[in-house]
C-alpha cells in the first residue's frame, strides 16, 4: 500500500496552489492508495474529510488528516518543522517541540521530522529548512528520508540519521500543486485503514520510503 503523507491544499495553507477538488483524483491517477492532508497548524475535521471524499468520486482512496507545525524553543529558537499524525485538534504554531511531543504522544500519535535535511542558501551561508542534525537530539518517531527537494547529500544524511536513531523513514511529496502529488511516497507492507493503524506502522517502523523523482 502506497501513501503520500505530506500534502498542503489551498483551503488551509496559504503557500499552496493545490485545490482539494482535484487532489483525490490525481492521487489515484499516480497510483496512490491513500493520502494525508497536512496543513500548516490546521487539522481537517472528520466531517470536512468525509465531504471531500464524497464529492471527489474516488471512494477507494483513503483520506486522513494530520498537520505540519513549526516549533520554537521558549527563547524563540527554531527547532524545525514536524508532521503530526494522530492528534485530534489543530495546534497552530509557535509551540516548543517538547510540548508537541508530550501532547501528541499522549494521544497515541506520532511526530515525524519534516524535510529535516532540505537545504537553503542565503547571504549568510546555508543551512536546513528543517531540524537538520538536531534530529539526533529529539524523541521523534520518524523522519522524511525521501523528499522532492533533497539532493544526494540530503538523502544520505536523512538515511544515516534514520539508521543511527532507529527511526521510521518515510517518503513524502510535500505537495503544493497537482504535479507534485505522489513524487515521493511511503510504502506500507500491511493495509492501512485508519490513522491509528498508520501511527502504529510508523512506531513499528513497518514503512519504506520511495521516490519517483531522480535524485
Amino acid at each position: 500500500m502506497e501513501m503520500d503523507l505530506h500534502i498542503h491544499t489551498n483551503r488551509y495553507s496559504g503557500c499552496s496552489n493545490l485545490k482539494p477538488s482535484g487532489l483525490l483524483k490525481k492521487a489515484r491517477e499516480v497510483g496512490l492508495d491513500g493520502i494525508v492532508l497536512t496543513e500548516h497548524g490546521i487539522r481537517w475535521s472528520d466531517e470536512s474529510l468525509a465531504e471531500l471524499a464524497e464529492r471527489s468520486g474516488v471512494p477507494d482512496l483513503l483520506v486522513l488528516a494530520g498537520q505540519e507545525v513549526a516549533c520554537y524553543t521558549k527563547r524563540g529558537d527554531f527547532q524545525g518543522e514536524f508532521l503530526l499524525f494522530g492528534y485530534p485538534r489543530s495546534l497552530g504554531s509557535s509551540r516548543s517541540l517538547e510540548e508537541i511531543l508530550e501532547m501528541v504522544h499522549g494521544e497515541g500519535g506520532v511526530v515525524v521530522a519534516a524535510h529535516p535535511f532540505k537545504k537553503f542558501v542565503s547571504a549568510n551561508g546555508g543551512g536546513f529548512y528543517g531540524a537538520g542534525h538536531r534530529v539526533y537530539d529529539y524523541d521523534l518517531d520518524g523522519l522524511e528520508v525521501a523528499h522532492p527537494s533533497y539532493d544526494r547529500e540530503s538523502t544520505a544524511l536523512a538515511e544515516e540519521a534514520m539508521r543511527k536513531r532507529n527511526l521510521a523513514g518515510i517518503g513524502c511529496s510535500d505537495a503544493h500543486d497537482l504535479r507534485s502529488v505522489g513524487l515521493c511516497r511511503t510504502v506500507f507492507p500491511d493495509p492501512i485503514t485508519s490513522m491509528a493503524g498508520l501511527c502504529e506502522a510508523i512506531r513499528a517502523r513497518r514503512v519504506t520510503a520511495r521516490c519517483l523523482k531522480p535524485v
